[in-house]
């Protein structure tokens, strides 16, 4: 009981250790993982609110990779998320319109369109994927949820099951976007006087002859702008010029890690020497020992060499000798003709493959053998791949696993060698060519890297510059005559890597987190294959680039002084003339002749987005002298010389589905990314995830 009572007496004691220990476990956490409390979390991107989760978008990344690498592209990682970002962005405010207009799909109209009448492109996707291993959906639904109908394992079921789970998410999506689409096309559709108005609007091309006075004639130094010119040139146009996100204005250098002279001196010295000791010893035991020489051999026909300089190669070489048959760039490599030999490459066979147990190859076997068709065989439900008429090269190397079987097998006769997993393989051989020359070839490639001397100098020169120029003007300044090439460019979160330079994101973090006037260390690795330097000039966390901006500035500082100079040219030269010759001859100029329609964009010989051109043309009557127009690039004067009128009537059809698709729903459906996104806030967190 007295121990109690001295608990509750030193009760707000124990309150306030309690208090601190929690507020030091928060603070702790804060500051080793800053996105736990009061920050992002797992979140890598956010709309209005709604939240993308970085497991998620991993996962699609994976996706993405893995299929970009099935089709042989290789991609940079950070361009690949933000790809794949910006798609998850655009999906989630796709999700955000259909759920407001109450878009769903129901079950049974899944199911038609997955098993039932509409399933026709949901069996071209499973055949396309399956390589034919499954003749449409049912079956391979009936697989994934009925394994032990087709005697297949778990395993194998549970990753059915998932493909078919996706699909049919895939497919869900699909039917809401068709129903969004059908009712979004009805949007904004021509009315009949819609309709018509276009049709007038290119019914009537004008002829005209003009004469035209450009503003690049006239000196720029007699033309004064000034900050007032460019602020009121960037304020009626500064909806051009708005920004997603914060922004940063950098200038930077970046130095490859490549060898230097020195290097591919040593280089050829070692290629000279590889060449020596194929020569010197039986096949490519020379080249023991010397790792940086990739060594492969093979046995292959003429046909089957591509590189046209390795087949002057083996066209000439005798036995045993070698040659350095191509240098490209960085990379040696040398060819050895170990031997030659003549033998059957290419041989004709039929195969089966069955996906099932010993007694369905049997079985399919025993059909085969007794003289059942091959299309009838193939057509059974375990067969999951067959080809009849097979021309198969046994010097190519995917065929190293057939060879030995191919070659001693007798012509005519069904037979099944083994299995491939849980496929049973049934051959036949139906005829071998006569045999060719096949050549016992090596080869070895050698890729000159730069040495470490070279990379530690590359790495050193730059730190050396990056310590000398401490602000981002000195850096500017100075990387010319330090022998570097600065480049200036604007990035922001979304910004995946600088410029076209792969593995350029942790610099972009920096960049992203530094103060104006900051240069960075040396950013990079050897393994990036390069160094990079930034230096922050200005920081844009407006909505809009500021009218500060270089490339900006020179941008609005010529339409400045081209509305100077167009005002110029019209009080010099208005009235002055009473035809076309006599404003060609008082401006210096000849007369041409050019075709206006008002619908149309570009106007030959004269640019593009000549609004007032093409108004004053659509307006002018055929003989009148008309001018001075203002035109983007120069003073234009006409004359109307002929009105063609369209050849067609008017369709109101016709003109309905133009309407569509140049102004109507169909135009604005291009750009449905940006009408969803709006003013809506979207926060990209991705470099809080993905720099180093």
């Amino acid at each position: 009981m007295a121990t109690l009572e001295k608990i509750r007496s030193k009760s707000v004691l124990l309150l306030v250790i309690i208090a601190v220990a929690l507020l030091a476990f928060i603070l702790g956490d804060f500051f080793t993982s800053g996105r736990t409390f009061f920050g992002t979390g797992t979140t890598v991107a956010s709309i209005d609110g709604r939240k993308i989760d970085i497991m998620e978008l991993n996962q699609r990344v994976n996706e993405a990779a893995t299929m970009a690498g099935a089709q042989g592209r290789k991609m940079d990682n950070a361009v690949l998320q933000q790809q794949v970002l910006d798609g998850m962005i655009a999906e989630t405010l796709y999700n955000e319109e259909l759920e407001k207009l109450g878009i769903t799909v129901t079950d049974q109209e899944l199911t038609e369109a997955m098993l039932g009448s509409g399933s026709a492109y949901v069996d071209q996707v499973i055949q396309q994927q399956y390589g034919g291993m499954f003749q449409n959906a049912a079956q391979f639904h009936d697989m994934a949820f009925n394994p032990s109908k087709y005697q297949i394992g778990e395993e194998d079921a549970a990753q059915f099951r998932n493909a078919w789970i996706q699909l049919e998410k895939n497919i869900e999506e699909q039917l809401k976007q068709a129903k969004f689409q059908n009712l979004f096309m009805g949007t904004l559709v021509a009315n009949d006087l819609d309709a018509r108005a276009l049709y007038d609007d290119n019914a009537s091309t004008s002829h005209i002859a003009f004469a035209k006075k450009d503003y690049s004639t006239l000196e720029d130094d007699k033309f004064e702008v000034t900050d007032a010119d460019i602020k009121a040139v960037y304020n009626k146009r500064r909806n051009l010029y708005r920004l997603d996100e914060p922004t940063r204005l950098i200038d930077y250098v970046s130095v490859d890690i490549a060898p230097s002279p020195e290097d591919q001196r040593n280089a050829r010295v070692k290629v000279d020497n590889a060449l020596t000791a194929l020569r010197d010893n039986e096949g490519t035991s020379g080249l023991e020992g010397m790792n940086e020489f990739v060594v492969t051999r093979e046995h292959m026909t003429r046909s089957r060499i591509n590189d046209n300089k390795l087949k002057s190669f083996v066209d000439s070489a005798s036995t045993g000798m070698a040659r350095l048959v191509s240098q490209v760039g960085n990379t040696y490599t040398l060819a050895k003709l170990i031997g030659r030999d003549s033998r059957i490459d290419s041989v004709n066979i039929d195969i089966i493959n069955i996906q099932g147990t010993r007694a369905d190859a049997d079985s399919a076997l025993a059909a085969l053998r007794s003289g059942k068709p091959f299309s009838e065989v193939s057509a059974g439900s375990k067969v999951a791949q067959a080809q009849d008429s097979l021309w198969l090269s046994l010097t190519a190397p995917d065929a190293a696993s057939v060879r030995n079987i191919i070659e001693e097998a007798p012509a005519g006769q069904w037979f099944t060698p083994d299995t491939v997993g849980q496929v049973f393989r049934i051959f036949r051989v139906n005829n071998r060519r006569p045999a060719v020359t096949v050549y016992d070839l090596a080869q070895a490639v050698f890729v000159v890297e730069p040495s470490a001397a070279t990379v530690n100098k590359l790495e050193a020169d730059l730190a050396r510059f990056v310590n000398e120029n401490k602000t981002a003007k000195e850096f500017a300044d100075n990387a010319a005559a330090a022998g570097y090439n600065m480049q200036t460019t604007t990035v922001s979160a979304s910004t995946p890597r600088l410029g076209a330079l792969d593995d350029t994101r942790e610099a972009i973090a920096w960049a992203m987190s530094a103060k104006k006037g900051q240069v960075s260390p040396v950013i990079g690795t050897e393994a990036n294959g390069r160094y990079v330097a930034v230096a922050i000039e200005d920081i844009y966390d407006d909505d809009f680039v500021p009218m500060t901006d270089p490339s900006l500035r020179k941008q609005l500082e010529a339409r400045a002084r081209n509305d100077k100079k167009a005002a110029e040219l019209i009080k010099q030269y208005e009235g002055k003339a009473n035809s076309i010759d006599g404003y060609a001859k008082l401006m210096g100029s000849a007369v041409d002749t050019t075709t206006v329609s008002f619908g149309q964009i570009f106007i030959p010989k004269v640019g593009i987005n000549e609004s007032a051109l093409t108004a004053a043309a659509a307006a002018a009557k055929a003989g009148k002298l008309t001018g001075p127009v203002k035109g983007n690039n120069g003073v234009i004067f006409f004359v109307v010389t002929s009105i063609d009128n369209a050849g067609r009537p008017f369709n109101t059809d016709e003109s309905s589905m133009q309407f569509m698709q140049t102004r109507g729903a169909g135009a604005l459906s291009r750009n449905l990314p940006a009408i969803f996104r709006g003013n809506k806030k979207v926060t990209n967190n991705s470099l809080k995830f993905y720099s180093r």
